[in-house]
Order: structure tokens, then sequence, then C-alpha cells
């Protein structure tokens, strides 16, 4: 069974950029959210609009990022997710954005599956048909090796 990875186009927009018209290093984590939801959507089948009503979701526990070069307005990008590792309960998603065969960023973001509890939420195992549409996109070659 062939592997998948999960691309995105994205230009750069005067709204994600300062003064200089370079991308705003937090503009970044609303951009990989957005393609995260996309993702969730799209190939998953878990619209995070949904996820409040049926009560399981995806939240970040973990964030690791490194911004390789600048991107800039205008600039037009490929943002790639597929994912490193997949436990019980978390999913270890691998993200980059490239402009041509320039890396402008790579990220490492850990999700844990949740469900409402009481009040709360608390993480809890990843249902069966979920983690089967999930493991599509976990290639056995990452495009990518980035560091943890």
């Amino acid at each position: 069974m062939t592997k998948l990875v999960y691309e995105q186009p994205l230009r750069i927009r005067w709204s994600h950029c300062d003064a200089a018209g370079i991308v705003y290093h937090p503009h970044y984590f609303t951009i990989l959210n957005n393609v995260m939801e996309d993702f969730f959507r799209n190939c998953v089948g878990l619209s995070y609009e949904k996820s409040l009503q049926s009560g399981i979701g995806f939240p970040i526990a973990g964030i690791r990022c490194d911004f390789c070069a600048p991107s800039r307005v205008g600039d037009d990008c490929i943002v790639r997710l597929w994912i490193e590792a997949m436990g019980k309960t978390s999913v270890r998603f691998a993200m980059t954005i490239f402009s041509g065969n320039e890396c402008r960023l790579q990220c490492i973001e850990t999700a844990v599956c949740a469900e409402r509890q009481g009040k709360g939420i608390g993480k809890c195992e990843i249902p069966a048909d979920l983690r089967e549409k999930l493991a599509l996109y976990m290639p056995e070659q990452p495009p990518l090796e980035l560091r943890a």
C-alpha cells in the first residue's frame, strides 16, 4: 500500500508579514494549524467543527519548529504534512514549508487524542477508524528527516 504525504499550496500574504515584508514567525503557527485542520477534514473525515460535537479532538501537546529561511510576501510555497509516529493516544506530525527547493520551515507537532470527560477533556485511545485513516500518512521513508 502506498503511503501518502498531504500537500497544500500556500501563498504568503501581506497579512502574514511584518513591516519588512517577511513572515512574522507567530503567523506560521496559524498557517500550520489551518493546514492541520484541512488535513483532518479532507483526509481523516474529522472536521474541527464536528469534533466539538462528537467529543473527540486532537489538541496540540508539543511543538518543535525550525525557521530555515525567510518567506516574503508574494512567495508561492508548498506545505507538506505526514505522520512520523503514532502511539495509542498521540500522533507526531511532521510538516515542512518549501518554496521551490528551499526549505522555509520544518516543524514537528505532537497531537493527543482527547475526549470530553465531564466538564473537561482527557486523553483517550485513537479510535480504530481514525487510526486506519491516519496510518495512510505514515510513510516508511519520510520525505525529509526532521530533528525531533
